[in-house]
């Protein structure tokens, strides 16, 4: 058996970590079109940091990523991020997002009540949701749609909005609920209305220990220890080819025939774990792969910049923050990554992690990287107050490269893959385009598709 799989990212080499230990005689390509493994994923190690240019951790209740951290012997270099507090920047002011809140929605009656973000007929509205009905209808919702009919206008764009959107880096009037926090929707059925869900929810958590830990995972060694990890013990069928793009792929005669500058080769099966716009390339005359070549993706960029604690009149509170999408900057979140993570820099050290790319805001498709760096630091600059310039900085532009799971996606998928399944054997769609953008994943799917072809 001859298999490619395409894409060299954290999906990708997970596949085939899991796939050559399951099928130790098979004959397996990964092909990656950059010069370098991971992805989005990519750690800056110099001078006493260890700080991530792409994604900075990930949601440790999914579990899949830990096993094979584990499985990888990497298992003691995992920490918990510090459990501070956060908060929201809106209008020029910045507040504490309410304690007992699960990403905005109250659990706790007291620090609900007492905080100072919302006004008292914002509170009286969201805890309204106590006596209300689940949603009504079995229809897929927008998150927007789903949270106003819950807890009201005024939390939704105080707290519901700025937390979530960044996750999807999306709309979310446009995004769907099913499609990207369905187990709302199931505590909501489940408890009868969705504050009674989270109430519940944040009761098992307190019982576990779980709330009382960060919710985030890393490695001491940075996020990209992993993919050298993997890389180092990919199975030994297994052949990695970096700088091989591939230019076209074909279903003909019961072989998957893929097209790269170095030539053409046919496989028996084929893996295809790369982003939607990919697919512009792949199966052109199969209209049925339309949906993924147009799925919409947003933009955002990362600008990571590090200055002396010195350069502050007073300690940064908590653990970062997130913007209201009225307030005036392009700016959509800062994370403090020397608070949040302060194994990662030297103690005399500030490292920030500041995010741009609202929602239909054009700056990070419009101005150059260097344009970027300086934008960010002159609206920081404006927030935190701080003095002097950075030591250094580094910036990830990452155009259209979050796809959106707008309404009806969870449909849209199944309409795809049960083509592919008629129409295609041996043909396997995985990552970003279909069920969730976290790498835990992207993981995930690699192992579930690799049992699956046990079977």
């Amino acid at each position: 058996m001859k298999v490619a799989i395409i894409g060299g990212g954290l999906t990708g080499l997970s596949t085939a970590y899991y796939m050559g230990k399951s099928f130790p005689n098979w004959e397996i390509h990964v092909l990656e079109s950059s010069n370098r493994w991971g992805g989005k994923v990519q750690t800056k190690r110099h001078d006493g940091y260890v700080v991530e240019v792409g994604p900075d951790s990930y949601l440790a209740r999914k579990t899949a990523m830990t096993d094979l951290v584990k499985e990888l012997g990497l298992g003691d270099t995992l920490v918990r991020n510090a459990t501070g507090e956060s908060y929201i920047y809106h209008q020029g002011q910045m507040k504490p997002i309410p304690g007992g809140s699960i990403i905005g929605i109250p659990t706790e009656f007291l620090p609900f009540a007492m905080s100072s973000l919302l006004s008292w007929s914002g509170k009286l509205r969201a805890g309204l949701d106590f006596f209300k009905k689940p949603y009504p209808g079995n229809e897929d919702m927008s998150i927007d749609d789903f949270f106003r009919y819950h807890l009201g206008d005024e939390l939704v764009h105080l707290l519901i909005e700025p937390l979530l959107s960044g996750i999807y880096g999306g709309d979310l009037k446009r995004l769907s609920l099913l499609g990207t926090f369905p187990e709302f929707r199931q505590l909501e059925q489940k408890h009868g209305n969705l504050v009674k869900g989270m109430m519940a929810m944040q009761s098992m958590r307190k019982q576990s220990g779980a709330a009382t830990e960060g919710q985030f995972a890393q490695l001491t060694g940075g996020l990209e220890s992993l993919v050298d990890a993997l890389v180092e013990q990919m199975p030994e069928k297994v052949s990695l080819h970096t700088s091989s793009e591939v230019l076209g792929v074909s279903y003909t005669d019961g072989c998957y025939v893929v097209e790269t500058q170095q030539g053409r080769d046919s496989y028996d099966r084929l893996v295809v774990t790369t982003p939607p716009k990919s697919y512009e390339a792949f199966f052109k005359d199969d209209a049925n792969f339309d949906d993924l070549r147009h799925m919409e993706q947003s933009s955002c960029a990362i600008v990571i910049m590090s200055l002396p604690k010195s350069a502050f009149t007073k300690p940064l509170q908590g653990t970062g923050f997130v913007i209201t999408r009225s307030t005036e900057t392009p700016l959509t979140a800062c994370t403090y990554i020397s608070s949040k993570w302060p194994q990662t820099t030297p103690q005399d050290k500030v490292v920030l992690r500041v995010f741009l790319g609202k929602p239909t805001d054009t700056t990070v498709d419009t101005h150059s990287e260097k344009e970027l760096c300086e934008l960010a630091l002159s609206e920081i600059r404006k927030i935190l107050g701080f003095t002097g310039n950075p030591e250094w900085m580094e910036v990830v532009r990452l155009q259209k490269s979050m796809p959106q799971y707008e309404v009806g996606h969870k449909e849209r998928v199944a309409t795809i893959m049960k083509h592919v399944a008629e129409q295609y054997p041996g043909l396997a769609l995985i990552g970003t385009p279909f069920t969730g953008v976290g790498m835990p994943d992207g993981i995930k799917q690699a192992y579930e598709l690799v049992e699956a072809w046990k079977e």
